[in-house]
This record gives structure tokens, sequence and C-alpha cells, in this order.
């Protein structure tokens, strides 16, 4: 389950007597994950968007909130929230670092992700496919990586931010004998946090 498949937020209220209130987030995609949220008398679970349970006096009810209650309720927290890691893939050439046509337009996307981030870190993993001995696969991989490395700091980004490495034919996105061409393992794998 992805780390924000249940998004609880917890506030204390003291003053109008909430001790608490919990509320599950929806998912981008509009799905939400489950809590369950316990007294130490009753059982509450909550998992539908929006669901929500609040204590008061030491005893948890559910509760009623919609998304501009818990946007004024809650707006900094969320606000203040770590944009998640986004994951890219995009595809060479064969014997190659020139990324094709298609990947060549997901760039953008990568970059644009990036430079939404107030801070960032890039792993970049380059692979490729069967053909071609071990020890080349390695080098080429490599240098996949560090050719887009240096394309997203040419066009702005810090390069200490950026790492990069080379797996050759070891993590195949499609598994294929040896000596197999195969347009799906000649990629990189980025994950932007």
């Amino acid at each position: 389950m992805r780390a924000f498949a249940a998004i609880v937020i917890v506030l204390a209220l003291a003053a109008c007597s909430r001790q608490a209130l919990f509320v599950v987030l929806p998912n981008p995609d509009g799905s939400a994950g489950q809590i369950t949220v316990d007294d130490g008398k009753t059982q509450t679970p909550l998992d539908q968007p929006y669901a929500a349970s609040e204590v008061r006096n030491g005893t948890a009810k559910v509760a009623t909130v919609d998304a501009p209650q818990v946007q004024q309720i809650f707006g900094q927290a969320i606000a203040a929230r770590p944009i998640l890691p986004t994951h890219f893939r995009l595809y060479f050439i064969s014997d190659s670092d020139t990324l094709t046509p298609d990947s060549q337009k997901l760039y953008a996307s990568v970059f644009d992700d990036i430079k939404r981030r107030p801070v960032y870190q890039v792993e970049v993993v380059g692979h490729t496919d069967t053909l071609g001995d071990k020890t080349y696969n390695q080098q080429l991989s490599l240098r996949r990586a560090q050719a887009l490395r240096a394309r997203l700091a040419k066009d702005g980004l810090t390069m200490t931010a950026i790492s990069a490495a080379g797996r050759g034919s070891l993590d195949l996105a499609v598994k294929t004998p040896d000596q197999t061409s195969e347009p799906r393992n000649r990629r990189v794998e980025i994950t932007v946090q």
C-alpha cells in the first residue's frame, strides 16, 4: 500500500473539548486506505474519503467533515506535507545513450516534476537489454544514467542532487534469454523525491 494510502491527520483542540480529530484523506485517484480509531472501549473503522472520528472526553465517535472543513482545519498541515516520490522510465535507442523519440517527450515531465519541488533528490539508474557482454552492458547502462544526469544539470538542476548508477542487464524489466534485443530493457529508472 502506498505511503499516502491513508493519510491521517490528528489535531488536538482542547479548548472546544475535542481531544483529537482523525480524518482519512483521499488519494489522488479518489480511493482511500483504512484506519481504526480505538478509544479503549470501542473501535471505529474509517475507510472512505473524509471518513472521520473525533475523541471528546475520552470517547471516540463518528464525525462528519467535508473537503472545505478539512482544508480550513488542516490546510497548513496539508500544505507542509512533502511531495511524494515519483517514478519515471525513459527508454533508449539500441546500443546508445540517446533517448527514443517518445522518451525525449517524456523527459519534459520528469524535469517539470523535479522543478516543482522546493528540495529534491533524483536517482537515475541505467539498464540494458542482454545483447553484448556483461562488462559492455554495465558500461553502457552507466553511460545512459550519466547522460541523463548531465542533461538534467545542463537544464538547471543541481548536479549534486542527482545520483547516477548503472545496472547493466542485471535487473531486466522483461525477462529474456542472453543476446536478446528488448527495447523495454534499454531504459533508465528515475526516482524523484
